[in-house]
């Protein structure tokens, strides 16, 4: 106790002797933390996943990790937007089909560094509202990404290469020709070639939907998109309806959006392409009247 009692002591006579020039108040020249924030995203980074398939993804923000743009990469963010009004007052992040005017935003941004509409190439747009645990620490940031595709079915792509600009006339990932994985009554996915190699499908183009609704059936897909392709095949082709039907050729459409959130979001296009019983190496394209 009594060695105790002597350091007591020691300590409270310590805190009377004050050097001179020095004042008694702890706290009036230290300068106050900051409060904690969400570290924000910025436009150029670039990201992995463990992800494989784009419509795990479009809308609901996953665990991604940063990495360095010039390694494989298979997202890369365009534009960092913030959410402003009511939305960034509310108490929570706005749901994936809420974002309309988001995803609208997110698209000229992606337009313009692309080169051309993603709607039109094996890459995918992504619309990153921050998490529900983000939003609750002040972040009211959104991400505008891009990610690479293989095919057209959604399977992710790494490349080293950024995207920028990759949708600009003779860019190396618009969507054109290419050949089938299995049979045209077998196929799973396809591999992009150039339109002089053999192939089997070529992309007609980008449609709109005639249809209010996200269709989530084939039903759904012939009443939002039929017309639409039967169309579009006719344009590109110059009129080589009767011709490919001839050769047996088919055609297959289905809507770009992954789910009905980003439906809700606004994306309502969809994608058409010609199968073809065997392959060419000419493209369709003003020539479908050409024996196939």
């Amino acid at each position: 106790m009594a060695a105790v009692l002597a350091l007591t002591l020691a300590a409270a006579a310590g805190c009377t002797a004050v050097p001179a020039g020095v004042d008694k108040d702890l706290v009036d020249e230290w300068a106050m933390i900051g409060e904690a924030k969400v570290p924000e995203p910025s436009a150029g980074a670039c990201w992995t996943s463990s992800a494989t398939y784009i419509d795990k993804i479009v809308t609901t923000p996953i665990a991604t990790t940063a990495t360095p743009c010039n390694g494989p990469h298979i997202i890369e963010t365009v534009h960092v937007g913030h959410f402003t009004g009511a939305t960034a007052d509310a108490d929570q992040p706005p749901a994936p089909d809420k974002i309309a005017e988001t995803y609208t935003a997110c698209e000229a941004e992606v337009t313009k560094f692309l080169g051309g509409s993603w709607k039109a190439g094996r890459v995918r747009m992504l619309v990153y509202p921050p998490t529900a645990t983000q939003w609750r620490g002040g972040a009211r940031f959104y991400r505008c990404d891009v990610a690479s595709l293989k095919g057209m079915l959604g399977a992710l792509e790494q490349r080293a290469a950024s995207l920028q600009g990759s949708l600009q006339p003779g860019g190396d990932r618009l969507i054109g020709c290419a050949a089938m994985n299995g049979t045209i009554d077998t196929w799973k996915d396809v591999t992009s070639v150039v339109c002089t190699a053999p192939h089997d499908v070529e992309f007609m183009g980008v449609i709109a939907s005639k249809s209010g609704t996200f269709p989530q059936d084939k039903d759904a897909w012939k009443a939002a998109y039929d017309t639409a392709c039967v169309d579009q095949i006719r344009s590109f082709t110059n009129g080589a309806i009767n011709a490919l039907a001839s050769a047996k050729a088919r055609y297959w459409y289905a809507p770009i959006a992954a789910n009905g959130q980003e439906w809700g979001a606004g994306n309502h296009s969809g994608v058409c392409y010609v199968l073809l019983p065997k392959k060419l190496t000419r493209s369709l394209k003003n020539n479908g009247k050409a024996a196939v």
